[in-house]
């Protein structure tokens, strides 16, 4: 049975006052948002399905675009690779790892009980990647611990405030529906110029492209399944009726086909001349087509084309140049929009606005060539004192050292 939305917003305006989580901030919108929004805004909500920004129909790209699926998957296993790490600031102002065992430190290793830390991560990636915007829903366990559940974003609508900037979410799901107050929901979206209440999907630029490699595979596979085109033309002296091209046919299959009577030779008194068919550059276009739809996915999610498969031109070198400019041109910035989104949104809803989560890129070997080049030159400006210890110390978040304030040549 379907809920309707102005008792779903009675139920989100009933339950924040007294479920919200310790440090929450209840952000009031500006004058220019609150001039933006429509009364049917308020009660229908923004970007869940039809013509919204989220369109349902994104999802299937993953699932028919071979260039699609290839830039998100890679993307989303990416992203899992660099570990999350927990901080805590000390009595003495340094950064800190909290232990293992901290309630932070177990929710983000363990996100519930059916998804791992890197099934949370990836269905992250793969929702920004689809639809521009992801949900977390925060729910509790039977044992009241929190969890996080990825929610479908084009299922989700936004439910604007002109006082609060947002009342709440609401998930439409098949059967029915589910309102979610601001204070449950953890909201990541990349920004669109044209809603702020929505994300912007990658797919939204890209897709005339991914289609245009999408009717290209199927014009080839039907041209090569169903023979679109004959091989030659046979041009006759008079029009032959059905029966005579049928016996035609006939004979012409009895004597010619099969290996046993290839290369014999063709007489056929009624033909006057015989042309070759064959396809013409714009029938071969397709090939260029999916060329260029690979180019377009590839620029659209900022993986580069070798990573995608395309080893035409490919050398080891390029392939590591490949590596590093993916990483530092794609990974770093999206892994800290996701850092800034926990920091700002996930810590403080669950009552720990004093700690901060970063992924430890140390590990990942493309950047480790970066961070070999940061060594020498932080042993260059020491060796020439221009840099003290624990000048580098604290640029890396180390403690300080009593002999660490001297030159560093001594």
């Amino acid at each position: 049975m379907m809920v309707g939305i102005g008792k779903m917003l009675r139920a989100i305006s009933g339950r924040e006052g007294g479920r919200r989580a310790p440090g929450a901030v209840i952000q009031r919108a500006n004058r220019a948002a609150a001039a933006n929004r429509l009364p049917a805004d308020e009660s229908a909500g923004i970007g869940a399905g039809g013509a919204g920004w989220a369109r349902p129909e994104y999802g299937r790209y993953m699932a028919t675009s071979p260039s699609v699926y290839s830039a998100v998957r890679l993307r989303a296993e990416t992203v899992t690779r660099p570990p999350l790490r927990v901080y805590r600031t000390d009595a003495d102002g340094r950064r800190v790892h909290v232990e293992p065992g901290h309630p932070v430190a177990r929710l983000l290793e363990r996100v519930n009980p059916w998804y791992t830390r890197a099934d949370l991560w990836r269905a992250t990636e793969i929702y920004l990647c689809l639809w521009g915007a992801a949900f977390w829903a925060i729910e509790r366990g039977e044992d009241g611990e929190p969890e996080l559940w990825p929610l479908r974003p084009d299922r989700m609508a936004v439910i604007p405030d002109r006082r609060r900037y947002v009342r709440g979410f609401v998930y439409r799901g098949a059967v029915e529906q589910v309102a979610y107050t601001p204070d449950e929901i953890i909201w990541l979206r990349y920004f669109n110029p044209l809603e702020e209440m929505a994300g912007l999907s990658p797919l939204a630029p890209a897709r005339l492209s991914a289609d245009m490699g999408h009717e290209g595979l199927h014009f080839n596979r039907h041209l090569l399944r169903n023979s679109a085109r004959p091989d030659f033309l046979l041009l006759t002296n008079q029009e032959m009726n059905d029966a005579e091209l049928e016996d035609f046919y006939a004979r012409w299959e009895q004597r010619y086909q099969g290996p046993g009577n290839a290369h014999r030779p063709a007489v056929a008194s009624a033909v006057r001349d015989v042309k070759t068919l064959g396809l013409s550059h714009r029938d071969i276009d397709f090939i260029q087509g999916l060329r260029w739809s690979l180019e377009e996915v590839s620029r659209t999610y900022g993986v580069p084309k070798l990573l995608l498969g395309d080893f035409e031109r490919a050398t080891y070198a390029n392939v590591q140049a490949a590596e590093r400019m993916f990483w530092r041109n794609t990974v770093v910035p999206e892994v800290k929009f996701l850092e800034e989104q926990l920091n700002r949104a996930l810590l403080p809803k669950l009552g720990y606005p004093q700690l901060t989560v970063e992924f430890d890129l140390s590990v990942i070997e493309a950047l480790q060539e970066d961070e070999n080049n940061r060594v020498q030159r932080e042993t260059a400006l020491l060796d020439r004192g221009v840099l003290t210890i624990n000048e580098v110390r604290r640029e890396r978040n180390l403690p300080e050292v009593p002999w660490g304030d001297g030159p560093g040549a001594q």
